[in-house]
């Protein structure tokens, strides 16, 4: 096919109804076709490679090597990275994880050419970072200097430290001496009780996980700035929040409407009262009181109807004016008794098949998905 698109050019991609004719013709997806081939008649770089023999040749040292002396200038003359790739019978693909266009190479090229690249971040490389400083980070030639001479990936150390000096949350955790403890229940009601004026007092957040002992992001996930606790840290703490959320439970708050979730002070007050998490309610109930869609097919009988060959091919055929006229995407669910969720991967609300609804006719039909 590749081949064949290839052939075409400009005027035969038009003669046969642009892009959109021609994946109509071949039995292919549109979206597929484009991955391979442009609406100039010129394959994409994903199009060339799958075409270039011997283009999955093995990147090497040495070509990052010549690569990175070619400049903005070499990489001009050769025609540009299409053409460098071409030259060393690479994936262009490929090449673009190493090299710019600018004739520098990527970090993952650096890290390539890096003596020693896979020496493991230790603490005592954290705490002679920290002393940096911005100052000393700079003396040295950036975040990229400071990996060359302590010989690790430039990728692998800015996940540690910044370009300001700073060291990032995952570094700070390193080094917080038993930054490994197990948030417990009783932090959380001792966190609960600080308030904003608490927190402040402690230092902020960084100071109470300094002061208790735990890592800082995993502390914020259970309390915030402003002295209350996250969602999931209310959950903790909710006596027998972990109830089992049940299809008359979801009929209940069905019937509760927007009026009747306000005065149950809202879906925090309704999981209190039906000593739910509030946070697993969520996934069924919409502050506006309607069920979500998840909620919606917990409670559509049948819902476990397996979506057949036979319904892409009637839900295909409905075309835009068809869904609409059904009530829309939910009502063909409904109609059809499949959950709306699992319509959705196959059928769009203008009628056209999602990706993977094509796919699976394709292989119906014998041909070759893409």
């Amino acid at each position: 096919m590749l081949q064949t698109w290839t052939g075409l050019g400009h005027e035969g991609i038009e003669a046969a109804g642009g892009l959109d004719g021609v994946a109509r013709r071949d039995n292919v997806p549109t979206a597929a076709l484009k991955h391979y081939l442009r609406a100039d008649g010129r394959l994409t770089p994903r199009g060339e490679d799958r075409l270039n023999p011997g283009g999955k040749a093995k990147i090497t040292d040495a070509m990052l090597q010549t690569w990175k002396t070619l400049g903005l200038a070499g990489i001009k003359a050769a025609g540009g990275l299409d053409a460098v790739a071409r030259q060393n019978n690479v994936p262009v693909t490929a090449l673009r994880n190493y090299l710019r266009a600018d004739g520098s190479l990527t970090p993952l090229g650096e890290d390539r050419l890096t003596p020693g690249r896979k020496a493991k971040i230790t603490v005592a490389m954290l705490q002679t970072w920290k002393a940096l400083g911005q100052a000393g980070i700079e003396a040295a030639g950036g975040l990229n200097g400071v990996a060359r001479r302590d010989k690790i990936p430039v990728t692998a150390l800015k996940n540690y430290l910044r370009a300001d000096g700073s060291l990032t949350q995952i570094g700070e955790d390193r080094l917080n001496p038993g930054g490994k403890t197990k948030i417990t229940d009783a932090m959380l009601r001792t966190w609960k009780a600080l308030g904003q004026a608490g927190i402040k007092a402690a230092g902020g957040l960084d100071g109470v996980a300094k002061r208790d002992d735990v890592p800082t992001a995993a502390l914020r996930k259970y309390l915030r700035a402003n002295g209350r606790l996250s969602q999931r840290g209310e959950d903790r703490l909710a006596p027998g929040g972990k109830a089992r959320i049940t299809d008359d439970m979801l009929r209940t708050w069905k019937a509760l409407g927007q009026a009747g979730i306000k005065a149950a002070g809202g879906l925090d007050g309704v999981a209190r009262r039906d000593n739910v998490p509030a946070t697993a309610l969520r996934h069924y109930l919409r502050a506006d009181g309607r069920l979500s869609q998840l909620g919606e097919d917990r409670l559509t009988p049948g819902r476990k109807a397996k979506i057949t060959d036979a319904m892409l091919q009637t839900w295909k055929t409905l075309g835009q004016a068809g869904i609409e006229a059904a009530g829309g995407l939910d009502a063909v669910a409904r109609r059809d008794k499949v959950p709306i969720m699992a319509l959705k991967n196959y059928l769009r609300a203008d009628g056209s098949l999602t990706q993977i609804g094509e796919n699976r006719l394709l292989r119906k039909a014998g041909a070759q998905p893409m």
